[in-house]
């Protein structure tokens, strides 16, 4: 059994933009990927409402930075054969003020940390990693209710810039990569979260990307 592990934030978590509750299994990307991959495969979630890259929140308690979590959560999970990181959208708050560069800087400096532990202390540098560059803001951000945790209309345009940056990053350490923000996007309601169809369009994408890297 070939074995996936979704390292992400509230949109691989499941977040309902709608009451805050978590879409079911049948719904998530990762649920319906699990279901068009098979019983070969066994899809590992690791969403987290709120998780950045490297950026310690104190109002999240400071506990919410991918880069603090990510090594003891591959350790817990070894062994498995890809990596699916998806983060970047809880990065583009003003409190962080950073431009699409710096972000993917964030995503370089987990890379770095993981290639390293990989390679040198878990002793499998053949373990796959896809990078996916997250969903793209909606258009009317401005009246989300997240809106006044974002500069806008400036975040706008930082997370259209993020996906060329992810796929330099993607590139330099030899990472599969997927552009979520051609694809889809937040949802009506807030902007941010994918609804249910997001997923399913996520799901397909991801699919196919995952067959070609583990076939």
């Amino acid at each position: 059994m070939k074995r996936i592990v979704c390292f992400g934030d509230s949109n691989t978590w499941g977040y309902n933009a709608i009451d805050g509750s978590r879409f079911s299994e049948d719904v998530r990307w990762t649920g319906l990927l699990q279901s068009k991959l098979g019983a070969g495969y066994k899809v590992i979630e690791e969403g987290q409402n709120g998780r950045s890259i490297v950026n310690a929140d104190p109002w999240e308690w400071g506990t919410k930075a991918g880069i603090d979590y990510v090594i003891p959560m591959i350790e817990s999970h070894m062994p498995f054969d890809l990596l699916i990181i998806m983060l970047g959208s809880n990065d583009l708050k003003a409190k962080f003020g950073l431009p699409a560069g710096d972000i993917a800087g964030s995503l370089q400096n987990m890379l770095l940390k993981v290639k390293a532990h990989l390679d040198y202390h878990l002793h499998c540098p053949a373990l796959k990693i896809l990078i996916v560059a997250p969903p793209l803001l909606g258009d009317d951000i401005a009246n989300s209710g997240f809106a006044p945790f974002v500069r806008v209309p400036e975040v706008l345009q930082v997370s259209r810039e993020l996906a060329s940056y992810y796929k330099a990053v993607a590139d330099q350490f030899g990472c599969a990569f997927l552009d979520a923000s051609a694809i889809v996007r937040g949802c009506d309601v807030d902007s941010l979260h994918l609804d249910p169809e997001g997923h399913k369009i996520l799901a397909d994408a991801l699919y196919e990307k995952v067959i070609e890297i583990l076939k």
